[in-house]
C-alpha cells in the first residue's frame, strides 16, 4: 500500500486556485470576461443602443461595440487586446441574462435567431442583472459554491489591479448581486448556495 504523501509548494502551486477554476468555467462558456473591459464593453453598448434610430442587430452590436471598447481603451491607454472575444462574451452574457430587449421590450432570446434579433434597448438595471446572472451560472455549473467563496467569486469576476479597490468592496458586490437573486438562488443551511427548482 502506498503511504500518502504531502503535498509539496510546486505541486500545490500547480493546482488552480478557486477563482481561477471559475473563470475557466465561464470561459468554456463564452462568458468571461475582464472587469474592466467589461465596463468599457457595457458602455459602447450603451451608447450604441442609445444613438441608432434603426436598431442594430445583435451580431452587429458586438462588433462595433468591441471596436467603440478599443477606441476607449486606447484613449484611457488601457492596454487590453482581445475585444473581439471579450465583446462576445459581454453580449452572450447580457442575452442570457436577458437584458438585452426588441423594439417592443421583450428579452432577445438566445438560440439560432439571436444574432439576427434587432436590438433595441437595455433593460434596466443591466449591467447588475448581467453580472449577477454570471454569479447564478457558476452556482448552476459548479454546484459547490458556498459563502466561503464570495472573495473567489469576487476575484474572478471583479479583479481590478487597482490597488485603489479594496477586496472587501469587491466581495460586497458579490452580496449585493446575490441579494438579487432571491426566489431563484437558495442559500442551505450547510453554506451551500443551489438553484431554486
Amino acid at each position: 500500500m502506498d503511504s500518502l504523501q504531502p503535498v509539496t509548494g510546486a505541486e500545490s502551486s500547480q493546482r488552480p486556485s478557486r477563482s481561477h477554476q471559475m473563470m475557466g468555467c465561464l470561459r468554456e462558456s463564452m462568458l468571461y470576461s475582464e472587469k474592466r473591459a467589461r465596463d468599457l464593453l457595457f458602455n459602447a453598448v450603451e451608447q450604441i443602443v442609445s444613438s441608432r434610430a434603426a436598431p442594430p442587430i445583435l451580431s452587429r452590436l458586438a462588433r462595433e461595440s468591441a471596436a467603440c471598447a478599443r477606441g476607449a481603451a486606447q484613449r484611457a491607454r488601457y492596454p487590453f487586446s482581445n475585444w473581439e472575444p471579450a465583446s462576445k462574451a459581454v453580449i452572450n452574457a447580457m442575452l442570457h441574462a436577458g437584458v438585452l430587449l426588441t423594439a417592443n421590450a421583450t428579452p432577445v432570446l438566445a438560440g439560432l435567431a439571436a444574432q439576427a434579433t434587432p436590438v433595441a434597448r437595455l433593460r434596466e438595471n443591466h449591467r447588475d442583472r448581467t453580472e449577477a446572472y454570471l454569479i447564478e451560472f457558476l452556482i448552476a455549473k459548479l454546484g459547490d459554491i458556498r459563502i466561503r467563496d464570495h472573495r473567489a467569486l469576487a476575484h474572478a469576476l471583479f479583479r481590478q489591479f487597482d490597488p485603489s479597490v479594496s477586496m472587501e468592496d469587491l466581495e460586497d458586490r458579490v452580496v449585493l448581486l446575490l441579494a438579487t437573486l432571491a426566489g431563484r438562488v437558495t442559500l442551505r443551511e450547510d453554506g451551500l448556495y443551489a438553484i431554486v427548482g
